[in-house]
This record gives structure tokens, C-alpha cells and sequence, in this order.
């Protein structure tokens, strides 16, 4: 396909606007309708494992990164003395991977 120069038209000095709305009306499009004329709205359907995921975040969401409590307790116990590590039961769960 050729482009004629003598035959296109001028652009016009305006730019164009992108972010207008445009009238649906005027355009001749047509709303999307359904039973007794209402507007139809788009729905989303989760899956039951997506909404256990969900309740599980919130559970999670809820718990404090930090147990204040069992470090209070530990600390105690290491000042005292009484908080003693066994080396070889550290060395048996490393080898162990767990």
C-alpha cells in the first residue's frame, strides 16, 4: 500500500487525549445488560483451598514474629544457671537435619 501525500489531511495541532471518557451512548456501544435491563457486574469465585489460604495468612497475620514469654523464661533460666545444652544431643539433631 501507497500513502498519497497529496491526498492525506493535516494533523491537527492538538494532542490527543487518551484519558477522556468516552460516551457510550454517543459511540453507539451498547451497555452491557442482563435479566430486566439491571447492568451485569463481574464476580470472582475463589477455590476453597485459595480461601483456606487466605484464613491461614490472617491466622498468621495474628501471631507475634516473637513469643515474648518463652524468651522471658529462657532468659531466666540461662542467668540462673539453670539452662544447660546438651553438646551431644545438639550434634546428634544437626547430623540428623532436624
Amino acid at each position: 500500500m501507497k500513502i498519497d501525500p497529496a491526498r492525506s489531511q493535516p494533523i491537527g495541532s492538538q494532542p490527543v487525549d487518551r484519558t477522556q471518557q468516552a460516551d457510550l451512548g454517543s459511540a453507539g456501544v451498547q451497555k452491557a445488560e442482563g435479566i430486566g435491563g439491571a447492568l451485569r457486574s463481574d464476580q470472582v469465585a475463589l477455590s476453597q483451598k485459595a480461601l483456606d489460604m487466605q484464613l491461614a495468612r490472617k491466622a498468621l497475620a495474628d501471631v507475634p514474629a516473637v513469643r515474648q514469654d518463652r524468651v522471658q523464661t529462657l532468659r531466666a533460666r540461662i542467668e540462673s544457671g539453670e539452662y544447660q545444652v546438651d553438646s551431644k544431643e545438639v550434634a546428634r539433631k544437626l547430623l540428623e537435619g532436624g
